[in-house]
């Protein structure tokens, strides 16, 4: 009589090999155990250690959306020079205040009183594009759905820079009409 193949790898017989696997199938499975526990502790040290920095768990875009809105709010209330008061050292270094008034009364006054503004996007980044190359720092850059009296349909994008002090200041903002 031939012999399985497994049987002669084995080496032993099958009453033999029957009674190993009984035994083994009855010995207590404390790896189960074990791997709870390891989770348990991992999960607790996660809890008492964070795997990322205190100010990296910090998102930066509520702040900073908030503070596009009462900038926005400014420029919806015509205070043009109020809202140049308010923008980044860098956008005013980039613009003058009359300037930027200039701009506003050209691009904003034909579009009436803003009716509806959605934020579409707000994303956290630390280099931004700017006229005189790549500027570092912590930015938000956000994107509006905004509709006028005399625009159905117009995008917004906005960037806020933050500040030596904490707070977030205007850098940039750009409208067109959305296609």
């Amino acid at each position: 009589m031939k012999k399985p193949f497994g049987a002669l790898a084995i080496g032993e017989s099958i009453h033999n090999l029957k009674r190993r696997l009984t035994m083994i199938k009855q010995y207590p499975n404390t790896s189960r155990f074990a791997q709870a526990a390891i989770v348990l502790l991992l999960a607790a040290g996660f809890m008492v250690h964070p795997v990322r920095g205190e100010d990296a768990t910090i998102d930066p875009r509520p702040d900073a959306v908030a503070a596009m809105q009462v900038w926005l709010k400014e420029i919806d209330q015509n205070q043009y020079a109020q809202s140049w008061t308010d923008a980044s050292a860098s956008f005013q270094k980039a613009v003058t205040s009359d300037g930027w008034t200039s701009a506003l009364n050209s691009v904003r006054t034909p579009l009436g009183k803003c009716t509806d503004r959605k934020l579409a996007s707000a994303l956290h980044q630390t280099e931004v594009p700017s006229p005189t190359g790549v500027q570092k720092g912590d930015f938000v850059v956000a994107q509006f759905n905004s509709s006028f009296e005399n625009l159905a349909y117009a995008v917004e994008t906005v960037c806020f820079e933050k500040a030596a002090d904490g707070t977030w200041k205007a850098s940039g903002y750009y409208i067109k009409p959305k296609t």
